[in-house]
């Protein structure tokens, strides 16, 4: 036994079956129902939790999302259409949407619905969110959910779901278990069994150097078979950091995009504080996209953060904020902290993703 319950479930499952995938592993740290880093109902995002998201950062963000959404509600002239959002957390960006349209006489727009894994999330948005015709879901119920037209909305959802690790050694694809011996965890490779796998995924895997690691979540495919199957027409938005493979796979990134978070530090050790941490990796937009044609979609853009913001008016609405501003200082303090949002070398303009899907 260890001061851990959550390490001694993960020991005792290894001592039954051996050793288990790193999917595995990072499925029970996340989300076991009781001691997942997600399900412990404890704040892990914002100033009290362990990372910030682009809706912490500023409410633009959020009321550039809402627009956006807003003109492609418009555009579908459905009858009934509807907002899914996947993943909301604790609710930041949607009640930054919904203000916005309440604001601007729209909050009747459509159907709003968050799909929430974490039962204490989605007690905490039925009192936030009890004033507001929005109806929370829990994701094992997504088949009950009636077809629709609209919008799905993925900020930061991808990159939270279960993540199997291939390496490249000796020329042969190798994926990652996690074994415990000698009092600790450690990785075992295990030859990749490529027979099942399709094309959309042999590509990135082709791309592999030999001595490197990449991520990838079989998770993401069965998600995109979801919501193709209940959304007859309209769009799926995702934000996400991320790239391309042939940029997750350059030399630099020999070691993978495998990092934790923990108090507002990184660390990329997901084997120490299990439970405490979240573990994440940057998504491979090109196996998404595979994945999404496969399963009718079609992709209208993919750009930068930056250059999606700045396309759908986030310098307007800043400059609209800043002349509201009393002084000079509280302008510029508006300036400094939106420009988190479209910082490029590195940044979060840079660094996350925005991919458009269309059906």
């Amino acid at each position: 036994m260890t001061d851990n319950r959550l390490l001694d479930i993960i020991i005792e499952e290894i001592r039954k079956s051996g050793p288990i995938p790193f999917s595995r592993y990072m499925e029970l740290c996340l989300y076991h129902p009781w001691f997942g880093y997600y399900q412990r109902g404890v704040t892990v995002t914002g100033r009290d939790g362990d990372f910030f998201t682009a809706p912490h950062v500023h409410s633009l963000f959020g009321t550039v999302i809402a627009r956006w959404i807003l003109s492609r509600i418009e555009q579908l002239k459905a009858d009934g259409p509807a907002l899914i959002e996947l993943g909301p957390g604790n609710g930041r960006l949607m009640q930054d949407i919904l203000n916005d349209w309440k604001n601007s006489g729209n909050d009747s727009a459509c159907r709003v619905e968050l799909v929430e894994g974490s039962p204490h999330q989605r007690e905490a948005l039925l009192k936030q969110f009890h004033d507001h015709p929005v109806r929370i879901r829990n994701p094992e119920n997504w088949e009950s959910m009636d077809p629709f037209h609209g919008v799905v909305l993925a900020n930061e959802f991808f990159d939270a779901l279960p993540l199997r690790v291939i390496a490249r050694e000796g020329g042969e694809l190798q994926e990652v278990f996690v074994d415990f011996l000698e009092g600790k965890m450690v990785e075992i490779l295990r030859p990749l069994d490529v027979k099942p796998m399709d094309g959309a995924l042999l590509m990135p895997l082709d791309y592999l150097p030999d001595g490197q690691r990449m991520e990838f979540s079989d998770a993401w495919r069965i998600w995109l078979r979801r919501i193709s199957g209940k959304l007859r027409g309209g769009t799926v938005l995702v934000i996400d950091y991320g790239d391309v493979t042939e940029a997750l796979t350059v030399p630099w990134r020999g070691a993978g995009t495998l990092r934790c978070y923990r108090k507002h530090s990184v660390d990329g050790d997901p084997y120490s504080f299990p439970g405490e941490k979240d573990i994440t990796a940057h998504v491979n937009f090109s196996l998404l996209e595979g994945w999404a044609m496969e399963e009718g979609f079609t992709r209208e853009s993919f750009t930068t953060q930056s250059s999606f913001l700045t396309r759908a008016g986030l310098l307007e609405l800043l400059i609209e904020r800043m002349e509201g501003c009393e002084g000079d200082t509280g302008a510029m303090q508006e300036w400094l902290t939106v420009k988190n949002l479209i910082q490029d070398e590195g940044g979060m303009g840079e660094t996350f993703k925005v991919m458009v899907l269309v059906k």
